[in-house]
């Protein structure tokens, strides 16, 4: 993403979002919660959950990968504990039930841990977590249990795609600035970011892919004819993400394309009044911003901080998208039989 690129108004992107997936047979509540994440995770500046995805899910959805119009429901897994069923569709609906849920079950018991399958993908994880972390819940959520369809990532030491990127994502109260998010793939970088260059016409980052020879490559085309990411942090990205395979496939069985997830929340006020613990939880974080940036930096930035502040100024400025990303959304968009006159103007 370059912030050269064409701007679109936040509400009118929503707007356009909203009528893409009522289009594709989106119930018309769902269709506003999964507009309004998409164009979350532009406005903070994670384009590899954005918008673009529209266009995977109208074909996904021609294809038969997952029911649009499905909705979640709140159910029991086989051994009795609490499992959010996404009745094959979004998985974003899915996942923000089963985090309150979460959230709801540890203010009345301290802890607890809800599962989420049979969903599409789920988008932007660090959103979830926030919402639980601003309820005074630690809230971890991690998925897996998809490899068998989703080949993305070589093993460390190997030269093929042979587990999905099997995201992580923690939410933890903390001080003025809000809930610090660590939201990462086990992968070095979201699958979504291929899609998203290759949509763009451009080149990925050094580290991210192999190709089908297990050769570095820069080259978007050369992940999607048989490459693989590469493993986050080498040995250590790949244990992450062989612990979330297990997980997802080994609890849940088998998954759909958006994996299948636990979320686990643990309320802080067992321990600690909240008070006491926002003033520590300042004081830690104001140290290390403090911190004298190293060259080529500005400053030290405490996890979630930047992508609300890149939030504040592009609800203000508008989201960058580069035209033949546009260009993409229009044409998906007419096929679906709508007016693109708004979005064109952009």
């Amino acid at each position: 993403m370059d912030e050269s690129d064409p701007r679109v108004p936040a509400n009118v992107l929503k707007t356009f979002a909203q009528q893409f997936l009522v289009a594709m047979g989106c119930q018309a509540s769902a269709a506003v919660e999964v507009a309004e994440h998409l164009v979350n995770a532009e406005l903070c500046g994670v384009y590899s959950h954005g918008v673009f995805r529209l266009v995977q899910y109208a074909n996904d959805a021609r294809a038969g990968v997952f029911d649009p119009g499905g909705e979640p429901v709140l159910t029991c897994a086989g051994g009795g504990g609490p499992l959010v069923d996404g009745g094959n569709g979004f998985g974003m609906p899915a996942l923000r039930l089963g985090v309150d849920h979460a959230v709801r079950l540890a203010g009345a018991t301290g802890a607890a841990a809800v599962g989420i399958a049979n969903v599409a993908h789920t988008g932007r994880l660090g959103e979830f977590v926030e919402r639980a972390a601003r309820e005074g819940c630690l809230c971890i959520v991690l998925g897996g249990g998809t490899r068998k369809n989703w080949r993305q990532v070589a093993p460390h030491g190997g030269a093929k795609g042979m587990l999905p990127t099997n995201p992580y994502a923690f939410g933890m109260p903390a001080g003025e600035g809000g809930p610090v998010v660590l939201d990462f793939a086990t992968s070095a970088g979201a699958g979504g970011k291929v899609y998203a260059a290759h949509l763009a016409g451009r080149l990925l980052p050094d580290g991210l892919c192999i190709d089908s020879e297990g050769r570095p490559t820069k080259d978007p085309q050369d992940y999607l004819n048989g490459g693989a990411l590469l493993p986050m942090a080498g040995a250590k990205g790949f244990g992450l993400g062989l612990i979330a395979e297990l997980i997802g496939e080994a609890i849940f069985g088998n998954a759909m394309s958006g994996m299948n997830w636990i979320c686990v929340c643990i309320d802080l006020g067992r321990y600690r009044d909240g008070s006491a613990y926002r003033l520590a939880a300042e004081d830690l974080l104001a140290e290390l911003r403090a911190c004298p940036p190293a060259p080529g930096f500005d400053q030290v930035e405490i996890p979630g901080e930047r992508e609300r502040r890149l939030r504040a100024e592009r609800l203000a400025a508008g989201v960058p998208l580069p035209a033949k990303t546009l260009a993409a959304l229009k044409d998906a968009a007419q096929r679906l039989g709508l007016d693109v006159t708004e979005l064109l103007a952009h």
